[in-house]
């Protein structure tokens, strides 16, 4: 009986032996789906994972110790466990943030790149989540200034990410233009961490470095809502949260946005307004984000997603939507704006184009307290962003 060390995500699932390439592929681009489609037939994506981790555990194998990236939902975490415990009597998961954290030291700040997004994470919690835009140059400076300027950093380039060795080596670039050490990690240096820290320590069964974070994150994917919320009292404040305040990433079907941390997320499909994710705080539940998205057969534009949004709005009682603007410009980016004007509630509403999808974040407070959500909406304005 052995002990063998698997990585899982973002951009490849590798150990010590090889699965089928294209096996790989499937679990990874239909991790949150219930079928992939492998050689023109339909399987259970539950199946193909676990096929996968037998192929790269191989015979005989006692522990499995798999290595997820940190900012994975918790529906993710649940597939790829399950899967491990086909090649394996006993599991344990590590967070993949934890590993490159050690790389250098306890106070690093870690970049973590995948296909669509730069998670930024400090002190263990998830700090900003840069959208990317594919432009090495110009995503290495989105990141950088989320960054800021810590006491080092560790960045993260996956193996089977596209550009992520180009944008982790631009990143390293500009911190160490500050002055802030740094250090680029690839995918040999987190197994052999890993496999170090295991063999340091007496992890039990399902321990996860990442149990401790995930029970701050809160998910929703492909329709199933999970809520994890951090433990203790919340004081009813009335304090919108500060540039220290935990975030973590939400993910809704094919968005992904910063949320904080120790809000509620709920998943709304009736009463008025689309359906839609909304995440509660815990001190007042008159502030909220609504989070709501559709899809478009081709690229959209800002221009025919205002012009979509004057129609509909056009049918609703008069009043209700106000202060319309078709080319506003929120944190930065460019949006279509308006108001939805309740008697208990006000909702600001920011729509924005990636791609095919439309987002749009909708920062609720009670009439005159807007002062209450404005830093979680600007912050989830910013992150928010199409996930493949």
């Amino acid at each position: 009986m052995t002990e063998v060390v698997i990585e899982a995500g973002p951009g490849t699932i590798r150990g010590p032996n090889d699965a089928p390439p294209k096996w790989v592929s499937a679990a990874l681009d239909c991790v949150d789906d219930e079928f992939a489609l492998l050689d023109d037939r339909p399987m259970s994506v539950e199946d193909v994972w676990a096929d996968v981790m037998t192929s790269i555990a191989g015979a005989h194998v006692a522990t499995a110790v798999v290595v997820c990236p940190g900012w994975w939902p918790a529906t993710r975490i649940h597939r790829v466990r399950h899967a491990a415990y086909t090649a394996a009597t006993e599991v344990v998961l590590l967070e993949r943030v934890h590993i490159l954290r050690a790389l250098f030291s306890d106070d690093a700040t870690v970049v973590e790149i995948a296909s669509d997004v730069a998670v930024v994470s400090a002190s263990g919690t998830v700090a900003a989540a840069v959208p990317l835009q594919k432009n090495a140059m110009l995503d290495a400076e989105a990141v950088a200034a989320a960054i800021g300027s810590p006491a080092a950093v560790v960045v993260d380039a996956p193996v089977g990410v596209l550009g992520a060795a180009v944008l982790a080596s631009t990143i390293a670039d500009r911190m160490r233009a500050i002055d802030v050490p740094v250090r680029i990690a690839d995918d040999d240096d987190v197994l052999r961490v890993s496999a170090a820290q295991r063999s340091r320590s007496d992890v039990g069964s399902e321990d996860v470095a990442a149990g401790r974070s995930h029970r701050k994150l809160f998910a929703v994917l492909s329709g199933v809502l999970t809520v994890m919320v951090l433990c203790g009292a919340f004081a009813a404040s009335h304090q919108s949260p500060d540039d220290g305040a935990p975030m973590t990433l939400l993910v809704e079907g094919r968005i992904g946005v910063l949320v904080p941390a120790t809000w509620t997320a709920r998943r709304i499909t009736s009463g008025p307004g689309s359906a839609r994710v909304q995440v509660v705080s815990p001190a007042d539940a008159d502030v909220a984000l609504h989070l709501t998205q559709s899809s478009t057969p081709r690229p959209s534009t800002l221009a025919e997603t205002a012009a979509a949004l004057s129609a509909a709005l056009a049918e609703t009682a008069a009043g209700a939507f106000v202060d319309f603007n078709a080319s506003d410009r929120r944190e930065d980016r460019e949006a279509v704006t308006y108001r939805e004007v309740r008697p208990e509630r006000h909702v600001a509403w920011t729509v924005m184009v990636d791609g095919t999808t439309r987002i749009a974040v909708g920062c609720q407070s009670a009439p005159g307290r807007e002062d209450l959500v404005r830093e979680a909406c600007d912050r989830a304005i910013r992150s928010a962003h199409a996930v493949s």
